[in-house]
């Protein structure tokens, strides 16, 4: 997806990883350069999280090495701030997704609120009030009614 909107759009579009903060492998390969070479559980992270989706513990050094030059950011959030945002989709647009679906969700909301990120990638006010946010939002409609269950009450 990244690369897609990147080869049509150009430094328009701004592309951001979303990890859970249990596996974040992706940020760490990137960061450190190591790629394949670094395991979360190298640094002492459990790998465990609700977000069944993202639970990788390495990245492909393939996909890290051809995706760091169109990435703009990462970011993390732990499996709560999933939880909680599941509840309010469900709430406000009754959508259900799995929890690691929700990871993106956040995206918008920290770039909106991060001068220092506004600074670094040159983005006006003007350009902030006329963007448009995606969210590769997969996965929900196949997971079982009692386990939805479960996750909804998870949320705040």
């Amino acid at each position: 997806m990244a690369f897609g909107l990147k080869l049509a759009f150009g430094d328009h579009v701004h592309c951001l990883f979303a990890e859970p903060t249990h596996s974040p492998c992706m940020l760490l390969g990137v960061y450190t350069g190591l790629h394949d070479q670094i395991a979360v559980q190298d640094l002492g992270i459990d790998n465990l999280t609700a977000a069944d989706g993202l639970a990788v513990g390495r990245a492909s050094g393939f996909v890290g090495r051809a995706m760091e030059r169109l990435l703009d950011g990462f970011y993390t959030l732990d499996d709560q701030t999933m939880y909680d945002m599941l509840g309010w989709l469900a709430a406000a647009e009754n959508i259900r997704l799995e929890p690691s679906a929700l990871a993106g969700m956040a995206g918008a909301q920290r770039v909106c609120a991060s001068k220092a990120y506004h600074q670094l990638q040159g983005l006006s006010e003007q350009q902030l009030q006329q963007a448009t946010h995606l969210v590769w939002a997969t996965g929900g409609g196949m997971v079982p009614e009692e386990e939805m269950a479960q996750y909804l009450a998870k949320g705040r």
